[in-house]
């Protein structure tokens, strides 16, 4: 009874394993083709973002959307230095309480505040969160010039040495058993601005990959993270060119890749006929200077490719080309000087040609 028992067994096993592959093998049993789903949300980040997924249900499409957008909103407000939200400690928060008293703030914002003080290595010391008071000034002229073209200026040298010498003080506390986070110096202050985008970009993608959608591309206002597969092609990825217009290349990618870009042709202003970009370079306390108009990197994190996208701005492309021979991650680079000419590394050899 027992060898009987044994080969039936067996031959059910034999069986079903054949009924399972004339299951595969039928064109009705088959899986439903994957969809492209795409959707657009406007406001986190001060910034629009896209979405793209490849999904075999749209209820799957639509969950990974409000999933997505709903943690983007979430960090936007954490990361905010220019307001504060009901029910919630944010950097807004921690700003204002500098020289007073340690603030309770979100594990996650404990994380990205930890994330920003290691950028100051994975930058070559070109990030400096606690850069706060310098940029301040300079986001304020912006504003103004902006706003009042005819009455544009650029901060005076008293008042830059002075923030800067704040800055140079300033020291930031983490306390992870209290769960606090405590700027000593009044008047110091974070900016995250040069990483926080990209960091969150990647927190949301993990976590999301963590519960198993993939085939999505997520473009947060120009830092591109993307995840398995465009339906059953590559993702298609390229760069714009500042100079020539058009794009730079394009490039077949697959798995998780960040493609970020930092440039000096969109948040700009003019004064006396002079253009003054957005991105500060810590040793002057000047916008940077060493002619690019962009510079993209492509890696496989976006937090990463944030951080280094803005460091390298602010390296001549020597400096820049040592940075990133340095790192574990495999980096690729393209360089675009505001003179049109290119330099590339890694998949951008050739200048991206």
């Amino acid at each position: 009874m027992r060898e009987k028992s044994r080969f039936t067994r067996a031959g059910a096993l034999i069986l079903s394993v054949f009924l399972l592959c004339l299951a595969l093998a039928l064109p009705s049993c088959s899986l439903p083709a994957q969809k492209k789903y795409t959707t657009v949300i406007d406001g986190p980040f001060d910034t629009m973002t896209q979405l793209v997924i490849y999904a075999r249900k749209k209820g799957n499409a639509d969950a990974f959307f409000a999933r997505f957008e709903n943690e983007l909103r979430k960090w936007d407000r954490l990361a905010d230095i220019y307001y504060e939200y009901d029910g919630m400690n944010n950097l807004r928060t921690l700003n204002l309480a500098a020289g007073g008293a340690p603030v309770e703030l979100d594990p996650a914002l404990l994380d990205l505040l930890e994330y920003g003080l290691a950028a100051r290595s994975l930058g070559g010391g070109r990030i400096d969160l606690l850069l706060g008071p310098v940029l301040s000034l300079w986001h304020e002229c912006r504003t103004a010039g902006l706003a009042d073209p005819e009455n544009a200026r650029i901060p005076t040298d008293a008042e830059l040495s002075a923030a800067a010498e704040i800055a140079r003080r300033a020291t930031l506390e983490i306390d992870r058993d209290a769960g606090t986070a405590f700027l000593p110096v009044p008047g110091s202050s974070v900016d995250v601005g040069a990483f926080a985008k990209g960091y969150a970009t990647e927190r949301i993608s993990a976590e999301l990959e963590s519960l198993g959608y993939t085939d999505f591309a997520a473009n947060v206002g120009g830092n591109l993270r993307v995840s398995g597969e465009a339906g059953k092609d590559p993702w298609t990825l390229s760069v714009r060119d500042p100079i020539a217009g058009g794009v730079v290349g394009r490039f077949g990618q697959s798995g998780k890749k960040a493609l970020v870009t930092s440039g000096s042709y969109e948040r700009y202003y003019t004064v006396d006929g002079v253009k003054y970009h957005h991105i500060v370079d810590p040793d002057t306390s000047f916008p940077a200077a060493f002619g690019w108009a962009s510079i993209s990197v492509l890696t496989d994190d976006a937090g990463l490719a944030d951080v280094l996208s803005t460091a390298l701005f602010c390296l001549d492309r020597e400096a820049g080309v040592s940075l990133i021979s340095g790192l574990s991650s495999p980096v690729s680079v393209l360089w675009i000087a505001e003179n049109g000419e290119r330099y590339g590394t890694g998949i951008f050899e050739g200048g991206g040609s």
